[in-house]
Formats: structure tokens, sequence, C-alpha cells
């Protein structure tokens, strides 16, 4: 027998679910709504009638018979044996949206939302499959609803605007507005531009992907390089990425310790790049890499392994450099330990079979525990004798 808390909760579940929203959308209607309930049996009624009886009456009382709003009570008679002729409700249902939308207490947001529904039919219609989609996330943001609106347009008419997010000037919507609101304004504007006018293969949010996605200036990674063997006074260089041109060398050593690439040694023809950890990733926009010599040096631990896999997977030419078995058993007495919840234990797709071997016993710990050979832990010496 199901009670009034059950009841609600019950007739809630199309709020809940977004089911009501969505007809709204799309002009559906679940009018009548019947909500399910386990009647009494004859057996119920005959060990527990006072409480069946109690249970029918404040079904009654609470019903669109006595509240004049509210759920509707259908009843069906049976003949019981011992009981005779008994009236037992048979449904329980909704027959109209305004009755429900009453009994579940969600008149005003109902409202809020077919408003902005309207709103959105009329000025941006290309966002109907989303509000489709996530009508419940869209009364969430129901205050914000008319500045989304206004940065969606504003990227209709101007798109990939090639400015920072602080230069765009729409009215009534701030650049904080933009900032705080990137995730959701990512989705709306994936359905309202046309495709030419953003980059779908740009996904997610870090490393500035909505700047990325949607034509965007923002501060780039800046990388910094020394010319090793240029006459000119200037070689310990830092520019954003747009702006690393190439220098006209035909070797390029990546390392990721800033004092060996300050101190890196002559070497004709090349330049260094220093300084970036996992921030390497930024070189892979890079298209004239492709036609260099690249070298890495990266620390003798899990996570050395993990960049050059990653620089790799990009650049196919890439060779390490002081990575090695040898190099790692010659300093052994310098070796520290990476902490053991930040290894990187994961499989590796990009490595030489050298330099898996390595890593792979860098994993297991077959030549001490945790261990990790910092590149500026290396003699200098033997720096210059690879080279």
């Amino acid at each position: 027998m199901i009670t009034q808390s059950e009841l609600k909760n019950k007739a809630l579940r199309p709020w809940t679910t977004g089911a009501f929203l969505t007809s709204v959308v799309t002009g559906g209607n679940l009018f009548p709504l019947e909500i399910g309930f386990r009647r009494p049996s004859g057996k119920v009624l005959s060990q527990d009638y006072g409480k069946v009886r109690e249970w029918i009456a404040q079904l009654h009382s609470n019903s669109k018979a006595v509240k004049g709003s509210g759920y509707q009570l259908e009843y069906h008679s049976i003949n019981h044996k011992m009981l005779g002729p008994q009236r037992i409700p048979r449904q329980i249902l909704f027959d109209n949206r305004d009755d429900w939308l009453g009994f579940i207490g969600k008149v005003k947001a109902f409202r809020q939302f077919d408003e902005l529904v309207g709103t959105t039919r009329r000025q941006l219609p290309e966002l109907m499959p989303w509000l489709e989609k996530k009508p419940l996330k869209a009364l969430e943001l129901v205050a914000s609803w008319p500045q989304l609106l206004k940065a969606c347009r504003y990227f209709q008419l101007n798109p990939k605007p090639g400015r920072y997010i602080r230069q765009l000037d729409i009215q009534g919507v701030d650049s904080k507005f933009i900032e705080n609101h990137k995730g959701v304004l990512s989705q709306l504007l994936s359905e309202a531009l046309d495709p030419e006018d953003f980059n779908s293969t740009v996904t997610g949010l870090s490393e500035n992907g909505f700047e990325r996605r949607f034509g965007l200036r923002f501060d780039e990674p800046l990388i910094r390089y020394r010319l090793l063997d240029s006459p000119e006074p200037m070689t310990d260089i830092t520019v954003p990425v747009s702006q690393f041109m190439d220098p006209g060398v035909g070797t390029v050593f990546i390392t990721e310790n800033k004092v060996n690439g300050l101190a890196f040694p002559v070497v004709a023809d090349a330049m260094v790049v220093f300084g970036l950890g996992y921030g390497i990733q930024s070189l892979t926009c890079i298209p004239w890499l492709q036609e260099k010599e690249l070298i890495y040096w990266g620390d003798i631990d899990t996570h050395g392994f993990a960049i050059l896999s990653l620089l790799r997977q990009h650049f196919p030419q890439v060779r390490s450099l002081l990575m090695d078995e040898q190099t790692l058993r010659h300093h052994l007495h310098l070796c520290t330990q990476e902490p053991q919840d930040k290894r990187f234990t994961s499989d590796l797709a990009y490595l030489t079979p050298d330099e898996r071997q390595l890593f792979d016993h860098l994993k297991a710990n077959e030549l001490g525990q945790n261990l990790r050979l910092e590149q500026e832990r290396i003699g200098y010496g033997w720096l210059l004798d690879a080279l």
C-alpha cells in the first residue's frame, strides 16, 4: 500500500529524469500520468482491514476530489468472501500537467523552463537539440541563460574572432562570465556554430582547449632555447610557441632540466630546447620539427621514458641521449628514488627495444628500489663523451 511519501517520490520521477522537461521541448504529452502501486490483496483485507480502510481514507483526503487539485483516484468494486462488497483504489493518476506540477511543487521551475525554451526557440533555435538532451542542466543555468544566448550569438556573428576573451565586446557579458562558463559554452557553441567555424578536433578544456576550439587567443606556452654555435649575441631565447621559428639548424636537442639547457656544450649546427617537462607536448604543433634530427635527454626514471614515448609518438625520428643502462649503472651511487605513488607504471608504445627493457627494469625494481637518475647528476664529461 503506497504512502504519501512514496507517491510523491514516484510522481517526481518524470521531473528528476528530465523526461517531462524534454517533452516540453519536443511538444510531447505525458498525461494522463499514472502512478503505479501495489493494491491490497484479499488476504491483507482480511487480516488488516482497519489499516486498509485508513490507507484508503488518507489517499482520498489528499486527492483532487478533496483538495481541488492533484491526483485522481479511480476505484473498482470487489466482493470479498468475508467482508462483502468493497471499493478499492484501482488507479492513481494525474490527468493534466498543472495538477501534477502543483503536487510535486515544480510550478515555478516549470514556468522558468518554459520561458527559457520559448526564448531559445525565438532567438537561437540551433540550441533546441541541446535543450532536448540536457533540460535539467539548462534549468540549472536559467539565471545565466540570457548571457549564454548573447555569447553564442556573438560567436555566430564573429566566428573564430582571434581575440583574447578579455577583448570580446558582448553587451551584458563580461570576460569573467565566459571564463566561468567555458564548459557549457563549449557544448552550446558546438551546436550553434557551423562546422567550419570551430575546430572539432580539439576536445576538452585543458591546455586552452576552449580557446583553441573556437579561435580565440590565449596565453601560449613559452619555448626556451639556445643556439649552440651561433655567432649572434642573442643565443638564449624565450618565445610563445606560435612564434617558435626554424632557426635553420639541423639538430634539435631537447632536455628537461633548465640548468642542463643553460650549460649544454657547443654543438655545430644545433640548438637545445629545455625546461618543458610534460609541457613538451606543446612542441607537437610545430611542423618544421618533423624535418630535424631530434635528440631527447631526460631523467632515467619512469616519467623520463613516458615523456620520451610521448615525444616519439609525434616525432618518430627522436633518439634518446644518456637514457641507457650503461649510464644508469655507472651512476648508481648518485641515484635517488621516485616517490612510489607518483611513478608511471602504464605501458609505453613508442620506445625502442633497449629503452623498453630499461623501462621495464625500472618498473620492476630490478636494478634498485624506485630508481631515478636525474640528468643533472650525470658527469659533464660523460655528456661530452656521448656528444
